[in-house]
């Protein structure tokens, strides 16, 4: 007979009668949740109290009843779920005419973890007869253990990937995924071990329990650390802020705007449902540069353009423009859903107008070999072309600029690994008489860097201008404020990168940092996510500062 304890015990009668209700009360809040695309500061009660009702719903499947194919099939969906919702939230946030930004399949997935979890606690109430614990049918024993040798074979897995995810920098896929989505983790090897624990035979020896058990919340405990350890780091990153710009956080939004932004650094419901995106306009595809001479002979380069909706009167936007330049180490990437397409539609339903622009690539070696490389746009670049390919940007958006309704009185730019590279290149350029780049009707206001890989070309066999290639070397007392984000464990783009940058900014200019825990390379790729929700947050806060 399987290792499940009987649900009369009064107390677990209790714990089932109160996961009835969480459940129902999930359900419920959840469809509010979704319709009102809410995303305030005390739905986080609401995002506890669905995280404490999975794990109460794996948990239960471990008291016996005759419906016990039930308990097995959801503990199958949770795993299956929970590996599925990272990457259904992240493919809707990078389709970038998916308005919404949200998975219909992932809503689905969820509700449905609460429906059956509900139903199987109801299932539970009942009292367990004699007959029925005679009637019940083991597993085939020869099923039973392949089962659990495999199960068990993921306990392993787990236990490699807690190392991976302490210890980071590994520079490879792993750093990229793990950190971000490690609480879907956390309650994969929960589930993963209630699943073991109820295949284990009643005979079995206590200490193979204790084992599982021990192992089992282990890692569940260790997948939680990204999100723990970021919320205790708020309180630092808040403080590098003021400190850099003089203002608190809280104190940057006027009243009246308030409910345009989010109102806390981290809403848990979005982790999982995916965060909503506001209403917002695209173009996509544009073409503003063709060369015909020269390296950049046969070379197309386009940029996508996100406006605010009509009737945008009342946004704190106020069409303020945002130039966002995408990553892939100089040789790979593009925009659209490979520059996180997600931000550029949060910010144009803020009220910006955002430009997603393409540069030409190196012709060199990628690191990224799975990143798509558009053929438009590769020939033997160094990175001082990529840089004037932004100026040729910007020379065309002075002359069209009316046809996005973009204010070019205040600019921001941003971009991500070599990507903050550029952006920081062509921001600080802006100040320099020979390196600057940028159309004279544009006025930079602010630079958003994101693991900016200043100094880091030349590893990748890319030349260029010294000061090109480290714009740290270009701060002066008249540059622009910067917010840098950064990942403790990125082995792409060190910390120290980032660091140095903030420190050289912070004696000349005014910087703040960013720095996450556990955070590794594109730690900000999971829009919903810990990481990239805390950045919003201040990013949002530093435009409308500095505009």
């Amino acid at each position: 007979m399987e290792n499940s304890p009987s649900c009369n015990n009064k107390y677990l009668h209790f714990f089932i009668r109160a996961l009835v209700i969480a459940n129902c009360a999930s359900i419920l809040l959840g469809l509010i949740y979704i319709i009102t695309k809410a995303s305030h500061g005390l739905w986080n009660i609401y995002g506890v109290l669905l995280l404490i009702t999975l794990l109460g719903n794996v948990t239960a499947t471990l008291f016996q009843t005759k419906y016990r194919s039930l308990d097995y099939i959801y503990l199958l969906l949770t795993i299956i779920s929970m590996m599925l919702l990272p990457v259904l939230n992240r493919s809707a946030s990078e389709d970038v005419l998916n308005t919404t930004s949200r998975s219909v399949i992932s809503i689905t997935l969820l509700l449905s973890l609460l429906v059956l979890g509900g139903v199987i606690a109801v299932l539970k109430l009942r009292p367990i007869k004699k007959t029925d614990e005679a009637s019940s049918h083991e597993i085939n024993h020869t099923l039973r253990i392949t089962i659990q040798i495999l199960l068990s074979a993921s306990l392993v897995l787990g236990i490699y990937l807690a190392y991976q995810l302490i210890t980071g920098r590994s520079a490879d896929k792993i750093e990229m995924v793990l950190p971000t989505t490690s609480l879907f983790l956390s309650i994969i090897f929960f589930t993963i071990s209630m699943l073991i624990l109820k295949l284990l035979h009643k005979k079995t020896k206590a200490f193979v329990k204790a084992t599982v058990i021990i192992l089992g919340l282990s890692l569940t405990v260790i997948f939680s650390l990204p999100l723990v350890l970021t919320l205790a780091t708020i309180q630092d990153v808040e403080s590098n802020y003021m400190k850099a710009f003089g203002v608190k956080s809280a104190d940057i939004i006027p009243p009246e705007k308030k409910q345009y932004f989010t109102d806390t650094p981290f809403v848990l419901p979005d982790y999982f449902f995916g965060a909503a995106s506001g209403d917002h306009r695209v173009k996509q595809d544009i073409l503003y540069f063709e060369g015909t001479t020269g390296i950049d002979k046969g070379i197309r380069l386009h940029f996508d353009a996100y406006m605010p909706p009509k009737n945008d009167e009342e946004l704190p936007g106020n069409h303020l423009v945002l130039i966002r330049i995408h990553g892939g180490a100089w040789t790979a990437g593009d925009k659209g859903h490979l520059n996180r397409a997600q931000i550029n539609k949060h910010f144009a339903s803020l009220g910006y107008v955002v430009f997603d622009v393409q540069h030409g690539l190196s012709n060199e070696e990628r690191l990224f070999r799975f990143l798509e490389v558009p053929a438009n746009k590769v020939a033997g670049f160094s990175v001082d072309d990529m840089v004037r390919h932004i100026g040729h940007f910007t020379d065309y958006l002075a002359e069209h600029h009316d046809e996005y309704g973009a204010n070019l009185d205040s600019v921001f730019i941003s971009g991500r690994s070599s990507g903050g590279q550029i952006a920081n290149a062509v921001g600080l350029g802006s100040k320099n008489r020979q390196h600057n780049v940028l159309n004279p009707h544009l006025t930079i206001k602010g630079i958003i860097s994101v693991y900016p890989a200043n100094g880091l070309s030349k590893k990748a066999g890319i030349e260029g201008t010294r000061e090109i290639i480290d714009p740290s070397l270009l701060v002066t007392e008249d540059s622009p404020p910067a917010l840098i984000y950064q990942g403790t464990h990125d082995g792409f783009v060190d910390q120290s990168v980032s660091k140095k940058f903030n420190q050289t900014y912070s004696e000349k200019s005014k910087s703040a940092l960013i720095l996450l825990p556990l955070a590794g390379h594109a730690s900000n790729t999971y829009f919903s996510g810990y990481y990239n929700q805390v950045f919003m947050y201040y990013m949002e806060r530093f435009m409308y500062q500095h505009q």
